[in-house]
C-alpha cells in the first residue's frame, strides 16, 4: 500500500511530464501530435494546477510551488494568445443591416438518432445549415429539402461529406475537393440576407495526428479564403482549437475574427469542460452576433448554433 511519500513521488513524476508537454505545446517544436496537444493546452494546464495542489498539500509544498510556476506560466500564454486572435473581432456601434441563423453540426456517420436529430434542426430551421458527415442523415435529406430548397453537396454518395442547406437562394457556390485526401469536405456558397452579400465557407478538416497534413490542409484552405471577397462566414469541424498554431496561422491569414465564446462541442459527455474543435470564424462585415453548442442527438459533437450579423459597408 502506498504511503504519503509515494503519493508524492507519483504526483512529482506526473507534473513533471504534464510540465514536459506543456513545454513541447509552448515552443510549438514538431513533433507528433503538437498540434493535438494544443488544442489540449488549458486541460493539461488544470490537470498541472491540481498535481502541484496536491503535493502542497501531502506536504511538498516548494516543490509543489515550483511545478506550479511552469504551470501557470503556460496558461498565462494561452491566454495572451487568445488575446491576439481577438484582436481582429471589431467593435461595431451601429446596428447590424441584415442577420440570420446559422447551424453548423458534424452529425456523425451512423448516427442512431439521426430522426430526432433533423426534427430538431427542422423544428426551429435556421436560415443556412452546414452538415459533416452526411452520411449520418441521408435517409432524411428529402425531409430537409422541403425546408431548404437550395442544396449543395453529397450529390456522389461514394465521396459524401460535407453539404450546405439553405432557405434563401444560392448565388454561387460549389464543393471543393480538400486536398491531400481529395474528400468533398469543402464548399463555398454566396447568398444575400435582405440585400447584404455574405459568402459561406464550410470546411471539415483531418484529425491533426500527422502535422504535415494539417498545415497543407490549413494553407489549402487559408488559400481559398484569399480568392473570396467581402463578409465571409468560415464554419466546420477543425479537429482543433482556435488557440492552436494551425488555427492562428489561419485566423492572421485569413483576416478572421473569432466569436464572442469558444464553446466546447467534444467529447459530448464533457459538456462544457470539453474542447472547441468545431469553429465559427467570420471576415469583413460579418460578426458572430451569439454563438452556443446543442445537444449532440447522438452524434459525437456538439452543434454550432450562431446569429451573424451583417454590416453595411462604409
Amino acid at each position: 500500500m502506498w504511503g504519503k511519500a509515494e503519493f508524492r513521488g507519483g504526483l512529482l513524476v506526473a507534473l513533471g511530464a504534464v510540465i514536459v508537454l506543456l513545454a513541447i505545446v509552448v515552443s510549438g517544436r514538431d513533433v507528433p501530435g503538437v498540434i493535438l496537444l494544443q488544442s489540449l493546452r488549458f486541460h493539461l494546464m488544470a490537470a498541472g494546477v491540481f498535481l502541484a495542489l496536491g503535493l502542497i498539500v501531502l506536504g511538498a509544498r516548494w516543490r509543489g510551488l515550483l511545478g506550479l510556476l511552469p504551470v501557470l506560466a503556460a496558461g498565462a500564454h494561452g491566454y495572451w494568445l487568445i488575446g491576439e486572435l481577438y484582436a481582429n473581432r471589431a467593435d461595431y456601434a451601429a446596428v447590424p443591416a441584415a442577420q440570420f441563423r446559422f447551424l453548423s453540426f458534424n452529425v456523425l456517420n451512423g448516427n442512431q438518432r439521426a430522426d430526432e436529430l433533423v426534427d430538431a434542426v427542422l423544428a426551429d430551421p435556421p436560415e443556412i445549415v452546414l452538415i459533416m458527415e452526411t452520411p449520418g442523415i441521408r435517409p432524411h435529406l428529402d425531409r430537409m429539402a422541403e425546408v431548404y430548397p437550395h442544396r449543395l453537396g453529397c450529390e456522389r454518395p461514394e465521396t459524401c461529406d460535407i453539404s450546405l442547406y439553405s432557405r434563401l437562394p444560392i448565388e454561387e457556390g460549389g464543393i471543393e475537393l480538400f486536398r491531400p485526401f481529395n474528400w468533398e469536405r469543402l464548399v463555398t456558397a454566396r447568398v444575400r440576407v435582405d440585400g447584404q452579400p455574405v459568402t459561406i465557407v464550410g470546411a471539415h478538416l483531418t484529425k491533426p495526428y500527422d502535422n504535415h497534413v494539417a498545415w497543407q490542409e490549413m494553407w489549402v484552405l487559408s488559400n481559398l479564403l484569399r480568392t473570396i471577397e467581402g463578409p465571409l462566414v468560415l464554419a466546420g469541424d477543425f479537429n482543433s482549437a482556435i488557440w492552436t498554431e494551425t488555427m492562428g496561422m489561419l485566423i492572421e491569414r485569413g483576416g478572421l475574427a473569432p466569436g464572442p465564446v469558444t464553446p466546447a462541442t467534444w467529447p459530448v459527455r464533457l459538456g462544457p469542460v470539453g474542447v472547441p474543435i468545431d469553429n465559427m470564424l467570420t471576415r469583413g462585415e460579418a460578426q458572430i452576433l451569439t454563438l452556443g453548442s446543442g445537444d449532440s442527438h447522438g452524434s459525437n459533437h456538439r452543434p454550432l448554433w450562431a446569429s451573424i450579423g451583417l454590416y453595411a459597408a462604409d
